[in-house]
């Protein structure tokens, strides 16, 4: 079960899951489609978003780095396992 903060988090920052496609190396040449599950919520905001890997049936983190390029940083199991690894 999540922490109080964290489900609050969760619960504003949930989408409706759409699909995108993510780079898979930071160098952005590489890309894998992923459902995203939560985005960004304001302009000061984290940069991670929790993304679903339907292949490898996990949920992991996205986030977009200093080159601009939108890394998929890989899975990390459950959601509530990826919320807590942010």
């Amino acid at each position: 079960m999540l922490a109080p903060h964290l489900r609050d988090w969760v619960r504003s920052h949930l989408i409706q899951p759409r699909q995108v496609s993510f780079s898979i190396n930071q160098d952005g040449t590489s890309f894998k489609t992923l459902w995203l599950i939560t985005d960004h919520v304001g302009k000061d905001d984290s940069s991670y978003r929790i993304v679903y890997d339907e292949d490898e049936q996990d949920f992991g983190l996205e986030v977009t780095i200093d080159t601009g390029v939108e890394w998929y940083m890989g899975s990390y199991g459950t959601f509530s396992e990826t919320v807590e690894n942010m």
